[in-house]
């Protein structure tokens, strides 16, 4: 059976992205090591979406003032305003965004922990948003929902880390847990894929077969929410 050209395109894209992040161990400070591999996969994102969005780091605000905590990546709406500082990092409006992403070298409990706060920072803000507008859906995620996210370039194994996301709340879990070298953890909440049993996260272990996966999720989400109707006037 001939493999299909999307398979072999996030086949070979992974070695590519995972080509760049070997380039950057020879950077020998933490944070602009962490910069430079988080931008290897904002440029990959920004290529490679729907052009519906715009790829941003920084913060989320709402209405109320509430700050989230940084974030690595956001996925924006391009219908939304912006408040821009300097090299795309952001102050956010909770309304625009569509996705957030957290990148790791590495992960382990003490790191998991750290993202699950950030996560439920994200979604501890409120929506000035009552309505939304989408075209073409062919998925069952909420219009006012924002997907959250992690991808690591390696680590600790896959079943691990499922070990671990248990010990978090459920605010703290991501939606999903992309590993570039070994695959994608899934929450099996149904909003997704059907959900299948009890168990919090279903688990794909092809590294491409994960990739694949995941920008598909990321392309129904942002290829077909076109705007959302929110309540300026709150922010005043």
């Amino acid at each position: 059976m001939n493999t299909k050209v999307f398979q072999k395109y996030c086949e070979n894209s992974l070695k590519i992205l995972n080509s760049k992040y070997e380039a950057t161990k020879v950077l020998n400070h933490n944070a602009t090591a962490g910069a430079a591999r988080e931008q290897i996969l904002k440029d990959f994102l920004s290529d490679h979406l729907p052009e519906l969005i715009t790829v941003l780091s920084g913060q989320i605000f709402d209405s109320e003032d509430n700050y989230s905590k940084q974030q690595d990546i956001v996925l924006v709406l391009k219908s939304m305003p912006r408040l821009q500082f300097a090299s795309d990092n952001d102050l956010i409006f909770q309304e625009g965004v569509v996705a957030t992403m957290e990148v790791k070298t590495t992960l382990n409990l003490n790191v998991l922990k750290s993202i699950g706060d950030n996560i439920a920072s994200v979604r501890s803000l409120k929506s000035a948003s009552s309505v939304g507008a989408q075209l073409g859906v062919t998925h069952n995620w909420p219009t006012q929902k924002i997907l959250t996210s992690i991808v690591t370039y390696g680590g600790s194994r896959l079943e691990l880390i499922l070990d671990q996301l248990a010990q978090l709340e459920p605010e703290q879990k991501p939606d999903l847990l992309l590993d570039l070298s070994q695959g994608l953890l899934i929450r099996n909440h149904g909003l997704l894929v059907t959900e299948q049993g009890t168990t919090d996260y279903l688990l794909e272990s092809d590294a491409a077969v994960g990739f694949k996966l995941f920008l598909t999720f990321m392309t129904e989400i942002t290829g077909t929410l076109s705007a959302r109707g929110v309540s300026w006037r709150k922010y005043i």
